[in-house]
């Protein structure tokens, strides 16, 4: 049974990853900050008794990632999604800007990519698939806001930043990983459905997943260090 390993997953794509994993037949490890206040989650995991692990973690803490890899104890992962990301509202225009906000989005959304992967690096080597994934967003492409996207989609310096430093740490990672046969992909999941998202997105998160899905479903060593949308185009860095 192939395993994927899903962060953030109490919520949004996530928890849709998880929910269409396990139906599928994956064994399916999913972690959570506080995982006894994930609801849906727990559901989830109630009715994919055999196959749904939930795990707490908390990515930007050292010791919690540590205690994650001591969990698994080399239980090969044949799929790392890092999903668990944050997106601030406040303080993320010029005049405004909150840089402990700031320093906080990079903590998770590069630096606990990172921290995982590094982690958890040698349960992916020892799989079949041997593949790390990196939730990244449109909002990360430089070509993007040349072409507009700002005014569409808002400044949002801290999000963007940390998405656009986490598609370089990715590709470098996708290089230095190649020799060892491990895949590394960055997807942006499109406009969702989700907290992080809203209520007015174009997407639902089961429409997003399917795709994403589908992404990695291809032989991994032919997306490596590319930029993919959900839907299996490729977005201009």
């Amino acid at each position: 049974m192939a395993t994927v390993l899903v962060t953030g997953a109490n919520r949004g794509i996530g928890l849709e990853l998880v929910r269409q994993y396990a139906a599928n037949g994956w064994s399916v490890i999913a972690t959570a900050r506080e995982p006894e206040k994930a609801v849906e989650l727990n559901k989830i995991a109630a009715e994919h008794k055999s196959r749904v692990e939930i795990i707490a973690l908390d990515v930007t803490s050292e010791d919690a990632v540590e205690d994650l890899a001591e969990q698994l104890n080399g239980r090969a992962i044949d799929i790392l999604v890092n999903n668990a990301a944050t997106y601030p509202r406040q303080g993320v225009r010029v005049g405004e800007l909150d840089y402990d906000a700031w320093g906080d989005t990079l903590e998770t959304n590069l630096l606990g990519v990172m921290r995982v992967t590094e982690a958890l690096l040698e349960n992916v080597a020892k799989s079949e698939r041997k593949q790390i994934v990196a939730i990244s967003s449109g909002m990360g492409s430089l070509q993007a806001v040349a072409d507009g996207s700002v005014a569409t989609m808002g400044v949002a310096y801290q999000y963007r930043t940390s998405k656009a430093a986490l598609n370089m740490a990715m590709l470098v990672l996708s290089k230095e990983l190649a020799p060892r046969g491990i895949s590394v992909v960055m997807i942006s999941p499109g406009w969702v459905k989700t907290d992080m998202g809203g209520p007015n997105a174009a997407l639902t998160p089961e429409v997003s997943v399917m795709g994403i899905r589908k992404v990695l479903a291809s032989p991994p060593a032919e997306i490596s260090g590319r930029f993919l949308s959900y839907d299996g185009s490729v977005w201009a860095w």
